[in-house]
């Protein structure tokens, strides 16, 4: 168990559902003996002080980030590189930042090449590449919650040796409530894509394919299985775009699927169709 304030202060760039929800679960179990919100919006700043899920507000990345222990990008995957290269020369010696970014590859490589950087190095900053499998189609400070990471999967990418800064965003996720697993942030990206970016396309796809007339009549089961369709368009072409490799490889494969399924009906083959939704039903029974 952590004890109180063992964190240290923690900066929070980017206070929305995801960030809102780490300000949270950190006050709340009083993990860090201050917690900082940076943001660009006086709305949203004025909702995380108002919620308590931080400590301090201020659109002033600079005062934001040189106090502070952990420092946690919150932001869309488009931002992330950018803020970072931005503030890492602000940080104090033996911080350690890290993010919450839905693709890893690509930002771990840009925040990797700006702390190695050849013309202006920066010296005694850790860096973690993280992602919690935790959210919803909902977004903003308002739809946080301290428990949003309770019994959820965090994955942490670390592309070096740095095993201090490795214990310190381990220790603070796991404070929150999640499993922590270590992949490569080429092995995430791939499995992500599978797991959570195709979802995203699927779900858009299906609620892009009804003919004028056919939402009327769409019930639990359709609204269920495109909830996600909901979520925020331009984050997504962000996150799909980064992760286009990987997604493509997906897609390669669910093309497949259907294919099989579409060959299946056209010979009529009620064995086979039977086959691949009991298969489906076994591996989704054992999620």
């Amino acid at each position: 168990m952590q004890k109180q304030g063992s964190l240290g202060i923690v900066s929070i760039v980017g206070p929305g559902l995801i960030g809102g929800s780490i300000g949270l679960g950190l006050k709340e179990r009083k993990l860090a003996r201050r917690v900082i919100g940076v943001g660009h919006r006086d709305a949203s700043l004025e909702k995380a002080l108002e919620m308590h899920a931080v400590d301090h507000a201020t659109k002033d990345l600079k005062e934001g980030v040189r106090e502070a222990d952990i420092v946690v990008l919150c932001t869309s995957v488009k931002l992330i590189p950018e803020l970072a290269e931005k503030i890492l020369p602000w940080m104090k010696a033996g911080s350690v930042l890290t993010d919450v970014g839905s693709t890893k590859e690509h930002i771990v490589e840009q925040i990797r090449a700006v702390i190695r950087g050849t013309r202006s190095p920066v010296k005694g900053v850790g860096f973690i590449g993280g992602h919690p499998l935790a959210g919803s189609e909902q977004r903003g400070i308002v739809a946080a919650r301290p428990d949003l990471f309770q019994g959820a999967t965090c994955i942490l990418t670390p592309a070096g040796r740095d095993s201090r800064s490795r214990g310190i965003v381990k220790s603070m996720w796991e404070a929150l409530g999640a499993k922590v697993k270590f992949l490569s942030p080429e092995g995430h990206d791939l499995i992500i894509a599978f797991i959570s970016h195709l979802p995203q396309l699927v779900a858009a796809s299906l609620v892009n394919t009804l003919r004028p007339g056919q939402p009327a009549f769409t019930a639990r089961g359709f609204r269920d299985v495109t909830r996600i369709a909901s979520s925020d368009p331009a984050l997504w072409r962000d996150i799909l775009l980064q992760n286009r490799e990987s997604l493509l490889e997906a897609i390669t494969d669910f093309q497949k699927e259907i294919a099989l399924i579409k060959r299946v009906l056209q010979e009529r083959d009620s064995g086979q169709l039977f086959t691949r939704l009991k298969r489906a039903k076994g591996r989704r029974d054992s999620l």
